[in-house]
């Protein structure tokens, strides 16, 4: 969220607010799941805090836009309550008229500036300012950790994103181009397509150079071709864009009297994955967790990052011990090479993300737990309960089962994205006989939007089929009843079966080829967690 000083200048209360560069090209609005409360609170967990329990928690999201990010978590929290304040009337009036048709009374959208956020909005277990701290004048920027530092709850954390270098040297490089550039032309739209001509003209110019400026130059390139328009103006074309080192924001947050917490990518925090040399060079140059991660951040050339903070009383522990996942939950999204023997052998299987990660395992407990993590997907299972199973099946005491599973899961979550760890259950809701829908994701498709959240608060994006299946799924209609609704809209031309150019009359014939379409697209999106019970 870039804003002027010129419009902050006028924004010494919320009536006062004037219009922004957001409410011209809007940011497009979606749910982030590294900031969902569940997630910060595992975080905060394994670092060996007590943060506020998710379920009934307030939360305070700093650049909310249109609410795409808060309005799920609160229709997903429903005895949690959630504020959320941006500068642009419309992003915040689009969202209101999502909120309306949700019906939510535990969340508020706030048109309003940072600088009017004080005390008397009361205290925040999680705070969240995704895509707004390096986009904002200095003393926006002090705000934010101003609130951060007065109304947090003790025990609560603060997840704030920007911009960070020295990746961003290369990519801001690349900014002062298009901005020299785009913004010797009007309006936002011009300068959009401009900025866009830029690109490809520099393309074209280095296609033959293979030198090192050329290369790195052709990557960025690439990276900003595939990116929407209402990322390219506000990321590259705005006035403010400030990236920081790591060590400058601590820097910065320790002056607010807050301690860092840890990063929402948490595997960014480890040096393990690489080689033996530089992990003794780090313990030899990096004393302390936060000149570690610098030097990471050197190595990695990192161009952005997703800080967690804590109040300065709270001192995190980053000896990570394998009891505190007792109380978390566990799930897995694999692809297995072979899963075929028996997991109570020790032979070798290999597990594959959705990333394309690796992890290979001999250990048979491990094997077990992925195997019923599995079944369950796309649910969660508590620890607890997965140590009950797979000492079930692998005919084992719980006591040999319990630290080795333990020590093992978060092996495999600290290095990869094999496995997740969630403070909240998600259960895995399977297709009935009257599907229901998330209702944010029917209200979202029922005003045109192309996509929501789901029960992962990840984001997703219906193909066409699904998109005139899923407003239908409110609960009321069974499995026979939606057959039939979605013939007559086949009929009507309101939905295009595959291979069709035109629509059918041959009504029967459109109800035979849409029953299996109708099973598979249920179960596809019992699988992407857009079902509810």
């Amino acid at each position: 969220m870039a804003w002027s000083e010129e419009t902050l200048q006028a924004a010494g209360a919320s009536e006062k607010v004037t219009a922004t560069s957001y409410d011209e090209v809007p940011y497009a609005s979606y749910p982030f799941p590294q900031t969902h409360p569940s997630h910060l609170a595992v975080i905060a967990t394994l670092f060996g805090l007590q943060p506020p329990p998710v379920q009934h928690c307030r939360v305070l999201e700093l650049g909310c836009a249109a609410g795409g990010n808060l309005l799920p978590m609160a229709e997903a929290l429903p005895q949690s309550s959630f504020v959320g304040v941006d500068l642009s009337a419309r992003q915040i009036a689009d969202g209101q008229r999502i909120l309306q048709a949700l019906g939510l009374a535990n969340v508020r959208l706030v048109h309003a500036s940072i600088l009017d956020v004080d005390r008397s909005w009361g205290q925040f277990d999680y705070i969240i300012c995704h895509g707004v701290y390096s986009w904002v004048p200095d003393r926006v920027r002090e705000k934010i950790l101003a609130i951060c530092a007065e109304q947090l709850s003790p025990q609560g954390v603060a997840y704030i994103s920007y911009n960070t270098y020295p990746g961003w040297h290369m990519r801001g490089m690349i900014r002062d181009m298009m901005r020299y550039h785009a913004l010797r032309f009007t309006t936002p739209g011009e300068q959009i397509r401009q900025a866009r001509a830029l690109l490809d003209f520099l393309a074209q110019a280095t296609r033959i150079d293979g030198g090192p400026y050329a290369t790195l130059l052709r990557m960025e390139l690439e990276h900003l071709r595939q990116q929407a328009d209402h990322y390219l103006y506000h990321e590259h074309l705005e006035e403010v864009n400030e990236p920081v080192y790591f060590h400058e924001f601590i820097a910065a947050a320790q002056r607010h009297g807050l301690n860092y917490l840890g990063d929402a990518q948490i595997t960014t925090m480890l040096s393990s994955n690489f080689p033996y040399e530089v992990q003794q060079a780090l313990q030899i140059i990096a004393p302390d967790q936060i000149q570690s991660e610098q030097y990471l951040d050197f190595v990695r050339n990192r161009m952005f990052r997703e800080t967690l903070l804590v109040r300065g009383e709270v001192q995190p522990d980053w000896t990570v011990q394998p009891g505190r996942i007792d109380n978390l939950h566990v799930c897995t999204h694999r692809r297995v090479v072979d899963e075929s023997g028996d997991v109570r052998s020790t032979t070798t299987v290999q597990y594959r993300s959705k990333s394309g990660m690796v992890v290979a395992t001999s250990q048979p407990t491990l094997k077990a737990a992925f195997r019923i993590l599995g079944e369950e997907w796309p649910g969660t299972l508590p620890f607890a309960d997965l140590v009950a199973r797979v000492t079930e099946r692998l005919g084992q005491p719980p006591e040999q089962v319990r630290t080795p599973l333990a020590v093992q899961i978060l092996h495999v979550y600290l290095s990869s994205d094999l496995m997740e760890l969630h403070a909240l259950p998600i259960p895995r809701v399977p297709v009935t006989e009257r599907p229901q829908a998330l209702r944010s994701l029917r209200v979202r498709l029922e005003l045109g939007e192309n996509g929501g959240a789901n029960r992962r608060h990840e984001v997703f994006r219906p193909n066409p089929f699904d998109s005139v299946l899923i407003p239908l799924l409110d609960g009321t209609r069974t499995k026979p009843e939606l057959l039939e609704e979605l013939t007559r809209r086949a009929a009507r031309g309101l939905l295009l079966l595959p291979g069709e150019a035109s629509p059918s009359s041959d009504l029967e014939g459109i109800r035979t080829r849409l029953a299996p379409l109708l099973e598979e697209a249920l179960q596809r999106l019992a699988d992407a967690s857009v079902l509810v019970a």
